[in-house]
């Protein structure tokens, strides 16, 4: 058993495009942000406003993959495509308590849309600095095997840590 595991860095990491391996150049991955949708609060009994959450709903997610060159798989991910991603990877620890290093997985899937392309700048001798941006609408965390996060906009599911806060709205409104 770890007894001091301290996660250090991502080691490697692989992208797929719809379960091929073409996502040759991608530089590194900007991942969505799961931030709630809100709504603003005020009225009798309040001391104040408040931004309420709302309970399993998320603003945009966008994911962006930045490519050092323009690439044929960044070409063709364009123009409101759909787009079907999962991205592995292999997080370092250090084990303290044992002095030894520990792998452990990571894997994400999006998918979503294309929403924009962006070629960069053509420059003798440097990268272009390339980017796609894609509208998640589900999105889905693994680590160690273990779900930690998965928002299906379109299906109703926002699961955190196990507990799917939009079971009970899925009932109510007639889905279950």
């Amino acid at each position: 058993m770890a007894v001091n595991k301290v996660p250090e860095m991502v080691t490697d990491a692989k992208v797929y495009w719809e379960g091929t391996n073409t996502m040759i150049g991608v530089a590194n991955i900007d991942l969505p942000e799961l931030s709630s949708m809100t709504t603003s609060i005020t009225g009798v009994g309040l001391a104040g406003e408040i931004d309420a959450p709302v309970k399993g709903h998320f603003q945009s997610m966008e994911l962006t993959i930045n490519w050092r060159t323009p690439h044929v798989t960044a070409l063709q991910m364009s123009g409101g495509k759909p787009v079907n991603l999962e991205i592995w990877a292999n997080i370092q620890n250090m084990d303290g308590g044992k002095n030894e290093y520990d792998d452990d997985c990571l894997r994400i899937v999006a998918r979503g849309r294309a929403k924009s392309y962006a070629p960069g700048t053509l420059e003798t001798g440097n990268t272009t600095d390339s980017s796609n941006t894609i509208e998640v609408h589900y999105y889905k965390v693994e680590y160690e095997g273990k779900t930690i996060v998965e928002i299906d906009k379109y299906n109703y599911k926002a699961i955190v840590n196990g507990v799917d806060f939009l079971a009970q709205v899925r009932k109510n409104i007639g889905m279950n």
